[in-house]
């Protein structure tokens, strides 16, 4: 019982917070209350025009009103419903925007527990389901009430024995409707394109929410990602429009289907059982009961659905985002980058992958982590771009706690190149300049191009930087790909570089290319690598062997290959695999 009542509450939160316009609501719930209004009283009119045409003495008067309530009544029916899908629409986009917005302030440890595709399922599906009941759904729920009720109240008093008549005009009325729903299938088809669009979008982004993070480009994406809600919102505004002008033609359909139904009933009228106006009269407040029931129905499962959404949703809300990125780092002093007894286990798992380590990376130097794969190298990547915390020590720099620091100034100062470089579905030119808060000119993109040695194969793409490049850069080779991850660190000019097996999986040209570029840009900057390349770790200023999660040797090259039985071993290994590569290559 308790569990329901805490869904409620948590769908109750959801409503308040996606706050629908109150003046559309209101004029929706009154439009809708106009269009109740004449639905009960125009089987009373038409009983009454009947009765009077059935008497010879028709009354102009009954039929104008007549008219005028059917008129009124389809009209106030279809603003109504374009009302509540404006609202509906706007209240989606809003839910959708501070979901979006919540999830890139979330944590990578978030991300480590459930998949991308339930996150963006969140921000599509489930909203979609709130707002529906924020909106449609509840007015819906009130009209169908009351028409229910008065409906009801009067086929008391009336002959049941039509019942099946009025399943006749209920199938000859859904033959007039069915194919004017055709008629939406292209803008549906466009709204289902454009979600899909944001779907990829967004699953991208969460599938590399570290280079999201790294580069600080969290508003960025929640931009990129507004403009295809909007064009979702413009695309069912589009919609709600088509579907305020079939709503009249439906009025119609309908009305000629009762009218087919009342010759049908004539035979009862001719055996004195009941007037015709009676009889017109009970047939209408019959079908008056179908919609209801359907509305009810209908609301029912839209509640429960609403319900598991909001669940879902205020869970992800209750998730704890990331420290306030406002502020700036303290002017360096020294650049001292310092592990101090650090631990560390990841979120939910009771094994630690780091077991009180000590660490110094200085500015100007070149530092190795080295070891078998496993034993905590990009794990202490991690720590220092803060995509997790040390579960127990302290990360310092210059003496500071870097957990003190604000976190999109700390991440600012570093600058990561990893293995498969990151590149997102845009121009060459954006992923270069990806997550620069100031405008970059030409020159500046040009010139950190040519640093990395990529402007000669950019300059001969079909659009030079104006080419788009697919998802993960597929239409690129891996060298072309790491040297616009290393133009992107020219321009970012972080202090800290950290490089992670930038230069595995090239071919000898390519990684002299890769590593020619890598060398310009270390010069005077902190480096921390990680890399089984023997070329790379020789030339190391300081490498540290991980094992297990410990330091079990630090030192240069030469006084590792002397003291350290493992590490000499790794480079025994490396050694043969390179010099059977040159075989191969020969």
């Amino acid at each position: 019982m308790s569990e329901t009542v805490s869904s409620y509450r948590g769908l109750w939160r959801l409503l308040r917070m996606v706050r629908p316009s109150g003046l559309l609501l209101g004029a929706a719930a009154a439009m809708a209350l106009v269009s109740v209004g004449g639905t009960l009283g125009f089987p009373i009119l038409t009983q009454r025009v009947v009765n009077q045409l059935a008497a010879g003495a028709p009354d102009p008067t009954s039929i104008a009103m007549l008219v005028a309530v059917l008129v009124v009544s389809a009209v106030a029916s279809a603003l109504s419903s374009y009302l509540l899908a404006r609202a509906g629409h706007t209240a989606v986009a809003s839910l959708r925007g501070a979901l979006v917005g919540k999830l890139l302030r979330l944590p990578v440890a978030s991300f480590d527990r459930d998949s991308t595709g339930e996150r963006v399922s969140r921000v599509l599906s489930d909203c979609e389901s709130i707002s529906d009941l924020a909106t449609h759904q509840t007015v819906n729920l009130l009209t169908g009430a009351l028409l229910l009720a008065g409906s009801v109240a009067v086929l008391l008093y009336l002959d049941v024995r039509l019942a099946l008549a009025l399943i006749g005009c209920i199938a000859g009325a859904g033959a007039v409707v069915i194919p004017l729903t055709g008629m939406m299938e292209g803008l549906s088809r466009g709204t289902q394109d454009r979600t899909a669009k944001l779907g990829g979008i967004l699953t991208h982004v969460f599938s590399e929410i570290r280079l999201v993070k790294a580069f600080t480009a969290e508003a960025h994406e929640r931009d990129r990602s507004r403009r295809e809600i909007e064009h979702i919102k413009g695309l069912g505004l589009r919609m709600a429009l088509l579907n305020m002008a079939i709503a009249p033609l439906m009025s119609l359909a309908m009305t000629a289907a009762i009218v087919v139904i009342l010759v049908y009933g004539t035979s009862r009228v001719s055996s004195g059982a009941i007037s015709i106006g009676t009889l017109t009269a009970f047939i209408l407040y019959i079908f008056n009961v179908a919609a209801p029931l359907v509305q009810l129905t209908t609301f029912a499962a839209e509640l429960q659905k609403a319900k598991g959404a909001s669940g879902r949703i205020i869970d992800i809300l209750r998730e704890r985002s990331e420290a306030p990125t406002r502020g700036k780092v303290p002017r360096r002093i020294h650049g001292i980058l310092q592990f101090r007894n650090v631990s560390f286990a990841y979120p939910g798992r009771p094994t630690k992958v780091l077991h009180e380590i000590d660490l110094v990376f200085r500015p100007g130097t070149t530092t190795a982590l080295v070891g078998a794969s496993g034993n905590g190298k990009t794990t202490v990547l991690s720590l220092i771009e803060r995509f997790y915390e040390p579960s127990g020590g302290a990360i310092l720099y210059d003496g500071q706690p870097i957990a003190s620091f604000p976190l999109a100034a700390w991440r600012s100062k570093i600058g990561y190149v990893a293995q498969g470089a990151s590149i997102m579905p845009a121009s060459v030119r954006d992923n270069i300049t990806y997550g620069m808060r100031s405008d970059c000119s030409d020159e500046m993109v040009r010139a950190a191009a040519q640093k990395a040695g990529a402007l000669s194969f950019i300059e001969r793409m079909p659009e030079g930087f104006d080419t788009l490049l697919i998802e993960q850069g597929y239409n690129l080779s891996g060298g072309q790909r790491q040297r616009i991850a290393i133009a992107r660190m020219f321009l970012r000019d972080p202090e800290i570089l950290i490089l992670d097996e930038a230069t595995s999986n090239l071919d000898s040209e390519t990684e002299h290319q890769v590593t020619a570029a890598l060398t310009s840009l270390m010069q005077g900057r902190t480096n921390i690598i990680v890399a089984h390349r023997l070329a790379t770790i020789m030339q190391a200023d300081c490498i540290y062997f991980l094992d297990g999660g410990r330091i079990s040797g630090a030192g240069r090259h030469d006084e590792l290959v002397a003291t350290h039985p493992a590490y000499a071993r790794l480079v025994e290994r490396e050694f043969l695999k390179s010099k059977e590569e040159a075989l191969l290559e020969a």
